[in-house]
């Protein structure tokens, strides 16, 4: 009995270092379970890890040119700075995973799970995003060139706007185009440099802005009904009269905007920073302020989301001054 138990303790032991190292070194295997992998910085270029569950496992800088990565579970997962250039990661699951800095040039995302992942500082040229499921992502810095979204628009925000391929794309829709980015309605350019631009009267309606650089430009009787402008800097933007209906501006950057006479109903301005903004005769009846910051900002005949018009900056009418001094001449006489 004695020696049975030894023999099973050892073999636990040695089943249990086989676990360990299995779990470190993780080398490539189709359809298998490697949770919590140490792979940072290993060559596996070309590796087949098709349907592994790799939950929580660290890639960070690991070489995964052209690797097989669809169906894999990399929940939680580290690819900071990793290279997945001509990776096929279809169906993958990359919730909540870390893919700051990395290089995806070329990945098939198809159908990919990314809610919550992190692309900042990424490389998404000709990455096909078709089918994926985006939401609460970061895409700070993220360059995006021949993309393919998930609706199937073709995202053009960070290519060279005198490369021959946005050339193309702008004569066969007709429509201008700024640092890569089609001004038309629906356009998708997140991440968009449009600093300064000269938008005025343009339409952009239902257009996928994301994080978009809008500082400084002009949107006089801009069309943006419908607009996602989520976590865009629209700081010093003149956006007079614009049309903002329904428009989802959501922890944007309206920094000393002009919005007189803009129309902002049923807009969603959760978190805007409205610091020094001028909303003089803006129509915001409807519109969702929650955490809106309007330190300094002018109201007066706006329209609040209540329906209630807001005078509290409105400066004194001269006639109404000139009337109290004819009253006070009066007395003294």
């Amino acid at each position: 009995m004695n020696k049975q138990l030894i023999v099973m303790v050892i073999a636990g032991v040695l089943s249990l270092s086989a676990t360990n190292v299995w779990a470190r070194d993780c080398e490539p295997r189709q359809h298998s379970l490697c949770l919590d992998a140490k792979m940072a910085g290993e060559k596996l270029s070309g590796a087949d890890y098709s349907g592994t569950d790799l939950h929580n496992g660290d890639f960070s800088r690991a070489d995964l040119s052209k690797a097989k990565l669809s169906n894999v579970n990399l929940y939680k997962g580290k690819l900071v700075g990793a290279n997945l250039s001509g990776a096929n990661m279809a169906n993958i699951n990359l919730f909540f995973a870390d893919l700051s800095g990395a290089n995806l040039t070329g990945a098939d995302l198809s159908n990919a799970q990314l809610e919550g992942t992190d692309f900042s500082n990424a490389n998404l040229t000709d990455v096909n995003l078709a089918g994926a499921q985006l939401n609460k992502n970061k895409f700070f810095h993220t360059t995006f060139c021949h993309t393919v979204m998930p609706n199937g628009i073709v995202n053009n925000a960070n290519c060279s706007s005198g490369s021959p391929e946005v050339k193309a794309n702008m004569a066969a829709t007709g429509a201008a185009g700024v640092n890569g980015c089609a001004i038309k309605p629906h356009t998708v350019c997140t991440n968009a440099a449009l600093a300064d631009a000269n938008l005025a009267s343009a339409d952009l309606t239902a257009a996928q802005l994301y994080q978009a650089n809008l500082a400084s430009a002009n949107l006089f009787r801009a069309n943006l009904a419908k607009i996602n402008l989520t976590e865009a800097n629209l700081a010093r933007a003149n956006l007079d009269r614009a049309n903002l209906s329904q428009a989802n501006l959501t922890d944007a950057n309206l920094n000393k905007v002009i919005l007189r006479g803009a129309r902002l109903e049923h807009a969603n301005l959760t978190g805007v920073v409205l610091l020094n903004a001028d909303l003089t005769d803006a129509d915001l009846s409807g519109a969702n302020i929650t955490g809106a910051v309007l330190t300094g900002a002018t109201l007066c005949h706006t329209v609040m989301p209540d329906g209630a018009v807001n005078n509290a900056s409105c400066m004194p009418a001269k006639h109404t001054k000139q009337t109290a001094k004819t009253k006070a001449n009066t007395k003294s006489k």
